[in-house]
């Protein structure tokens, strides 16, 4: 891999901790979808432990003719996001790993499935206003397509960008877009999960970001 030039941040779960209300809709989801024979504590572990394919092989008893109103309902949760994200913390760390790598003239960005508007008003709150660039669309199932266009709108060199996220579907959107990938050990999914689907890299904590960008 050639020097890293450009980092781009996922958005919840590496930047913004928005996982209790994530928690909060992904069981208003399950009762939605009627979801059957697990407690609260085992569907969030189902959901932090594999990815959509996998949760829909695993035998989840559901009712399966809901479940194409379920994008519907994430967009709708976004909308609902956005009237809270004045109270949405950053994670401890994320702000000096940010403003450390800023300082050293790496291009920033963030590539988000949720509302830009969303984002915008959260680099704003927390001062973090350093990215070159921030997309963001409600697409829940298109990560590796909103890769795609990123890299192309902005002319990237894949061989000098490496993604920063904390979902299986990051990992996965990276790998199909040839680009490398940080996984978070703090986001939604867990570390094991992220290792077993490949993860380049795994940070356990914000700092490990700088050194893991330093060597790369």
């Amino acid at each position: 891999m050639k020097k890293i030039t450009t980092i781009i941040f996922d958005f919840d779960g590496v930047i913004a901790d928005t996982l209790p209300f994530t928690f909060k809709k992904i069981l208003e989801i399950a009762r939605f979808l009627k979801v059957k024979d697990l407690t609260e504590r085992q569907i969030i572990n189902e959901i932090r432990s594999k990815n959509l394919k996998e949760l829909l092989q695993s035998g989840l008893n559901l009712d399966w003719f809901k479940l194409p109103f379920v994008p519907a309902m994430v967009k709708k949760m976004q909308i609902e996001l956005g009237r809270q994200i004045g109270t949405v913390k950053i994670f401890p760390g994320i702000k000096s790993v940010v403003t450390e790598l800023d300082k050293k003239s790496y291009r920033l960005a963030i590539l988000s499935s949720n509302i830009k508007a969303n984002i915008d008003k959260f680099i704003v709150n927390n001062k973090i206003e350093m990215f070159d660039f921030v997309y963001g669309k409600s697409n829940i199932l298109g990560k590796a397509d909103e890769l795609h266009d990123l890299i192309k709108t902005y002319k990237l060199n894949k061989s000098e960008t490496i993604y920063i996220g904390d979902e299986i579907r990051d990992v996965e959107a990276c790998k199909k877009n040839g680009v490398k990938i940080i996984a978070v050990s703090w986001g939604l999914h867990k570390e094991a999960a992220l290792t077993r689907h490949g993860a380049d890299f795994i940070a356990k904590k914000p700092e490990d970001i700088l050194k893991i960008v330093s060597k790369n």
